[in-house]
């Protein structure tokens, strides 16, 4: 089968200044909107690339029903330092196609080494929040030889939420509630209470409803025993955690260091939730750096 790549026409900039680990001047880093046509789906994907140097890949999957809008601070920073970001929109999300029912985690995970393939890579690195972070571990299980580390940001799946039940799935579910409502719930679910009301605002304004992708993922996440992808494989993983998330406790960040040891790279971001790569970008981005900085992609 033959993979293709649809460029669309129009490319963005974006200059985003910063101080991070590998990087001591800003660079521009330039967005592409792209098709990935993987034969059974096509996916719409971002991609940011930098004018420094695009030598590693790192594959970027949002939260739960989410777009790739959550990488909109964040994708730039790690461009700017010399990676190419492939952020996408999983299937029914922003006009990417392909079935929704009767998945796993695990055919989640192909669709991320299709598009490894169809960029022509023989491995990448792999970046999920959230729920995103599970698909990435199943990816790393079934595939290892196609991945080279996973980084998760706010990692959840064996310590309880601490938020209210219910309060989520009705912030991300419920399109028909008031900003104020959502922003509340959004105060509650996700951010930090240290963090700005303006950019929780901001977060409400533009949040997208995806329903059906949303349910496709969660039957899929409950398709497919925690057991099978928690350890997300074998190889290098990196947890950004925020200390005051509620909805994926600290707690499951260090009971994976306690459970895998030297393997897990564990960074805590302070005054920071569940949307750290909102709230704190430039401390998440290099945490992230630092870690894929000891890990290259090898030969």
């Amino acid at each position: 089968m033959y993979l293709k790549i649809q460029l669309a026409a129009v490319r963005h900039k974006f200059v985003i200044p910063f101080f991070l680990l590998l990087c001591s001047a800003a660079f521009a880093a330039e967005r592409t909107e792209r098709t990935i046509d993987i034969g059974h789906a096509q996916l719409q994907v971002e991609v940011w690339e930098s004018t420094l140097s695009n030598d590693e890949t790192i594959i970027a999957l949002p939260g739960s029903g989410g777009d790739i809008t959550r990488y909109k601070y964040l994708a730039p920073l790690l461009a700017d330092a010399g990676y190419r970001v492939v952020a996408v929109n999983q299937r029914g999300i922003m006009g990417s196609t392909g079935e929704l029912e009767g998945l796993t985690l695990y055919d989640y995970a192909a669709d991320l080494i299709a598009i490894i393939d169809a960029i022509e890579l023989e491995k990448a690195h792999l970046l999920g929040w959230a729920l995103g972070n599970r698909t990435s571990r199943a990816a790393a299980t079934d595939y290892p030889e196609r991945v080279s580390s996973i980084s998760l940001i706010a990692a959840g799946g064996l310590a309880k939420p601490l938020t209210t039940p219910g309060e989520l799935g009705s912030l991300l579910g419920d399109s028909t509630l008031s900003e104020t409502e959502k922003f509340q719930l959004a105060r509650r679910t996700l951010f930090s209470p240290q963090t700005q009301d303006e950019l929780v605002l901001d977060y409400v304004r533009g949040l997208n409803y995806w329903p059906e992708a949303r349910h496709s993922q969660r039957q899929a996440n409950q398709a497919t025993p925690l057991e099978q992808w928690w350890a997300g494989g074998s190889g290098p993983m990196l947890i950004v955690q925020g200390v005051d998330d509620k909805t994926a406790p600290p707690e499951n960040g260090r009971r994976m260091k306690e459970e895998f040891g030297d393997r897990i790279t564990l960074a805590n971001l302070q005054a920071a939730g569940h949307a750290m790569g909102l709230e704190k970008p430039e401390e998440t981005a290099d945490a992230i750096l630092t870690f894929l900085g000891k890990h290259p992609i090898s030969p």
